[in-house]
């Protein structure tokens, strides 16, 4: 009987929690909806992909750099740009302007984590990119003659990694965010962050173009995860041994991060409560 009511107890709760998460997702979505022109804005801001994309097609017009044609240099960077655009993270900023001005301290009284509250949030925004952005996509990589360099049998896998790949970046960033508990600069970390991302993550020059040692001491950062190895399941065709070896590069670094984030609000919050707010 006592495990009935506690099996009970727990079938409720997530009952309760999920009516929370589909208003709080239909509230957001539709806050979206009126702020149409400020999505496209953020869309533009990430178009720095499609920029590399006609450097590189100029650079290879001659001739194939590091395997890479012109249409080549198309299907990676189109799909560098859906990557970035399905995985946008500004939640270091949120979390960062949240602790230090207060606004946590009415966030800690809703029945939802904040850490739900500013997922959704994300999430919401990805939803409403899909349809314009993959439709942008398709239209770019058909013009650039370059609709059949992708391996459009791998798109299952590519959408579990781009899940895995937003996964990593919001715990990423949300940890980093959360050492606002502890300094007034965690915020200048965004930049830096972004930076690094699109560097050795591939998502201005492909990590097959960087110098074998640099290229395999990339594979195993967190940066490679997020870019290069979604891009390379559907543009580079990769064995199963290497798809395998990505996933769990994925695991392991959403393991790290969420760990870290869990540490970091636990004693982040009881600095925040000691110090009366």
């Amino acid at each position: 009987a006592g495990r009935r009511r506690g099996g009970a107890m727990i079938a409720a709760g997530l009952r309760r929690r999920w009516r929370l998460v589909r208003t709080l997702f239909g509230t957001t979505i539709a806050l979206y909806a009126e702020y149409r022109a400020e999505m496209a804005i953020w869309v533009l801001a990430g178009s720095l992909p499609l920029v590399m994309m006609f450097a590189w097609i100029g650079i290879a017009r001659e001739r194939p750099i590091g395997g890479y044609d012109a249409a080549g240099f198309v299907a990676y960077f189109l799909t560098v740009f859906f990557v970035r655009q399905m995985t946008p993270v500004w939640v270091l900023g949120e979390v960062d302007r949240a602790i230090r001005k207060g606004e946590l301290s009415p966030m800690l009284l809703r029945p939802l984590h904040p850490f739900w509250v500013h997922a959704v949030g994300h999430l919401s925004a990805v939803i409403m990119r899909v349809p314009a952005i993959g439709l942008l996509a398709v239209l770019g990589l058909w013009a650039g003659g370059a609709l059949d360099r992708l391996d459009w049998a791998s798109l299952p896998l590519f959408a579990l990694a781009i899940v895995g790949a937003w996964t990593i970046l919001f715990n990423f960033h949300y940890s980093f965010g959360l050492l606002a508990f502890w300094t007034d600069q965690a915020g200048a970390l965004q930049t830096l962050i972004y930076t690094l991302n699109m560097i050795f993550g591939g998502g201005l020059v492909p990590l097959e173009l960087f110098p074998p040692a640099l290229r395999a001491a990339l594979l195993y950062t967190p940066f490679r995860a997020v870019i290069d190895f979604p891009v390379g399941l559907l543009a580079g065709r990769p064995g199963w041994p290497e798809t395998l070896q990505g996933f769990a590069l994925q695991l392991a670094w959403i393991l790290v991060f969420v760990g870290a984030r869990r540490l970091l609000w636990r004693r982040g919050l009881r600095r925040y409560a000691a110090a009366g707010a």
